[in-house]
């Protein structure tokens, strides 16, 4: 089937669930037979626009519709966010720029906090605004911390803590201006003109924005949006030694455990229910001893 077709089956498809009282208009009358659900022209009434406007959308012989046309679209005929992607696909060709539900990509199902704990290697699950929403302890084990101290999250949110603090800049993310700092700074930039009125965001953006380290990284770092999956990153990571010849770990600090300094790679991938969530599988790979 190619996309015209695809297109016209979707949305016969979702005009004929849609009872006229449903959207407010009143129900079709006259003699002959009638199709279940909305015509056309109730459509494009309900869309502001001409029927021949909206049928040409139909038949997919609107060459390039606008986003918002399609996100109205998809309002009135109370596309799904998977339908939603659908018709982008049909219409556009490629997938919307951003989920349809502002408070999508906030919240997981409950079933990932079983599945990461499932897993070996680090690995956690964060939100549009990198807000953790299930990690496992493996992961926690990989942030400085006091000898004797129980891993933890240094904090929930991972950009306000990987751009922001001290621990993170000087102890943990190693080369952090070049190899953290920009390309983050690029992947916030880019979340903030994604989701407007996402509130985590606006105010991390106003804090790195306002931080006299981080700020002017922030305000004129030229690097575009970097893609997580796959990156590798300079890091250090708390590494006792075990008894016996020493294993490679030094110390960043006298106030945090033995280290040892390597290399992550992020490995990314999207839960399929929460557009806009990510959920990472950390790699470590130690540099060799000296």
């Amino acid at each position: 089937m190619d996309n015209k077709a695809a297109l016209r089956q979707l949305l016969r498809w979702k005009r004929s669930r849609l009872e006229p009282a449903s959207v407010g208009l009143r129900p079709r009358t006259g003699r002959g037979r009638r199709a279940p659900g909305l015509s056309q022209a109730q459509v494009a009434q309900l869309l502001y626009v001409s029927e021949r406007t909206y049928a040409q959308l139909e038949r997919g012989e609107m060459t390039a519709p606008a986003a918002d046309f399609l996100d109205r679209v998809c309002s009135v005929l109370r596309l799904e966010e998977g339908e939603r992607t659908a018709l982008y696909a049909y219409a556009l060709g490629h997938e919307p720029p951003r989920p349809q539900d502002p408070l999508a990509g906030q919240d997981i199902h409950g079933a990932w906090h079983e599945a990461v704990h499932s897993v070996t290697r680090p690995c956690y699950v964060n939100d549009v605004a990198w807000n953790v929403l299930a990690c496992n302890e493996a992961f926690t084990t990989m942030f400085p911390r006091a000898p004797g101290a129980e891993p933890a999250l240094p904090e929930r949110n991972l950009m306000r803590y990987m751009l922001l603090r001290k621990t993170a800049r000087e102890h943990h993310l190693m080369d952090w201006e070049t190899r953290w700092a920009r390309p983050l700074a690029a992947q916030l930039r880019k979340a903030v003109a994604l989701y407007p009125g996402n509130t985590d965001l606006q105010e991390l953006d106003k804090e790195v924005e306002d931080d006299p380290v981080a700020g002017p990284i922030y305000r004129t770092n030229p690097v575009t949006y970097v893609q997580p999956s796959g990156v590798t990153r300079p890091v250090r990571l708390p590494w006792p030694d075990p008894p016996g010849p020493p294993g490679g770990a030094d110390r960043c600090c006298a106030a945090h455990l033995p280290s040892r300094t390597g290399q992550v790679t992020m490995c990314a991938a999207v839960p399929l229910g929460s557009p806009g969530a990510r959920f990472f599988i950390l790699v470590f790979e130690p540099a060799p001893p000296l």
